[in-house]
């Protein structure tokens, strides 16, 4: 086969169009419509092609995007090391996050996040919860990610502690994962879940890289989720003004006015060692 048949051979491949079938006519698998043979001329040459019916064309297109994005997500994970929920936050769901007087809203929210997440509504926006240490922001925030990983979304959840020591990781020149990788899984992931941010040290590195993770979804119109000890006029001290510019104009901020749970913990532990 001379190289110009090979060329048209790849076309009427692209076309959907099988060049070796068989003499009866192809019964699509999805609509059960017969699709009959047809002869087509190639350079003089007639030959019997067996075209494939447009609703099969459309599930083959379908099944490449899906393990397209499948394999996006392989690469995002292996990249990333993805999951910081560890063995406490793994199993977290609504259905088993306890809600106690003043955490109404921030659990209606985070259930709406998910529900409403394909929507346009949260197109390229943030959800903040705030509110004392230790009253469910975290698990609430693990209840969405694993909501929505279930859904087959590609989700990061990470401390804004931890993410900052796995960059700082990456200057090791022994180290596997690159900044750039990093970056790239933060800026691409269809949620990017920060958790306790604020709680890092100030300086002008942590800065730039909190900016550059926030304007790097900003952009890109990527949603966020964000858990914070801190109220959002105090947050700004800790991120820098750029960042928390971005998060103003991105971000619905909910308060999370609950009590801590280890306060609640700590009292049922003592009043049973008292019994």
């Amino acid at each position: 086969m001379n190289p110009m048949e090979q060329i048209v051979n790849q076309v009427l491949m692209n076309q959907s169009v099988s060049t070796t079938c068989p003499f009866e006519p192809r019964v699509c698998p999805h609509c059960k419509e017969v699709v009959p043979v047809m002869e087509v001329d190639v350079f003089g040459k007639k030959r019997i092609v067996q075209p494939v019916c447009p609703c099969e064309a459309e599930a083959r297109k379908k099944e490449e995007i899906a393990n397209a994005k499948y394999q996006e997500q392989r690469k995002l994970r292996k990249m990333f090391s993805i999951s910081d929920l560890g063995e406490r936050f793994d199993q977290a769901s609504f259905e088993k996050f306890k809600s106690t007087p003043g955490a109404e809203n921030a659990l209606k929210f985070s259930k709406r996040f998910v529900n409403e997440f394909d929507t346009k509504l949260w197109k390229g926006l943030a959800l903040m919860l705030w509110g004392v240490p230790g009253n469910g922001k975290s698990l609430l925030a693990a209840s969405v990610a694993n909501a929505l990983e279930g859904e087959g979304k590609t989700v990061v959840f990470i401390s804004m502690p931890n993410l900052l020591q796995k960059i700082r990781n990456t200057f090791n020149n022994n180290n596997k994962e690159s900044e750039d990788g990093i970056m790239k899984a933060l800026h691409t992931c269809d949620l990017l879940i920060i958790d306790d941010i604020g709680a890092e040290k100030v300086t002008d590195w942590v800065e730039d890289v909190i900016y550059r993770i926030v304007d790097g979804r900003y952009t890109r119109k990527k949603p966020i989720f964000v858990t914070s000890n801190l109220n959002p006029d105090d947050l700004g001290a800790k991120i820098g003004p750029r960042s928390m510019d971005r998060l103003t104009e991105m971000c619905q901020s909910i308060h999370n006015k609950a009590t801590s749970y280890r306060k609640i913990i700590a009292q049922q532990r003592l009043k049973a060692l008292m019994e």
